[in-house]
């Protein structure tokens, strides 16, 4: 029997998965692949050459540009999910796993959201998620709608100066004592 074993691993008829099989997850809209070595347009690496540094940081500035064209989409796109899943955790009969879909949707944005440039949203969804933490379905649904609609409000305003930012702030401080308030009375 293990002299049949070895064999199937050997032939590689044994029962595993085959490549095709896999699912690979596209992380392209995060990571950008180098290309490969063996592409026509690929530069020998050479070290003899120098690099500008001048060069390489206008080449630098302009990757991140590219990227950061892309930030204000991704937002929107984190935020639309957020939105759908309060849509439907605050429906009659949501289960702890639309609340849990929601936390996750929250804990998403607020690692991203500070360097996408959104540092209020990011604030907003940690304090929702310490909210989410302690939530069974159908409690805090006026709390949980005001962290979401100052989400929204905190994404449409940025770029409109610091008055916009002060008020993000204020909302902020806001929630998180509410929240705090309501993590005090629940410990109690």
């Amino acid at each position: 029997m293990l002299k049949s074993m070895l064999q199937k691993l050997k032939s590689g008829n044994g029962a595993r998965t085959s490549s095709s099989d896999v699912v690979v997850p596209d992380i392209s809209r995060v990571i950008k692949m180098p290309p490969s070595a063996s592409s026509p347009d690929a530069a020998p690496s050479d070290p003899s050459i120098e690099h500008d540094p001048e060069e390489l940081g206008d080449r630098a500035e302009a990757a991140v540009d590219d990227l950061s064209s892309r930030f204000e989409a991704w937002m929107q796109a984190d935020l639309d999910k957020l939105k759908q899943a309060w849509a439907v955790a605050k429906e009659d009969g949501a289960t702890s796993d639309d609340y849990k879909s929601l936390e996750t949707c929250a804990h998403n944005i607020r690692g991203v959201a500070t360097s996408y440039g959104y540092p209020a949203i990011s604030r907003l969804c940690g304090s929702l998620c310490a909210l989410l933490a302690d939530t069974q379905p159908g409690e805090n649904d006026a709390l949980i709608n005001l962290h979401v609609e100052a989400c929204s409000a905190a994404f449409g305003s940025i770029g409109r100066g610091e008055a916009a930012q002060s008020v993000a702030d204020a909302v902020c401080d806001a929630l998180e004592e509410r929240v705090a308030v309501k993590a005090k009375k629940s410990s109690e």
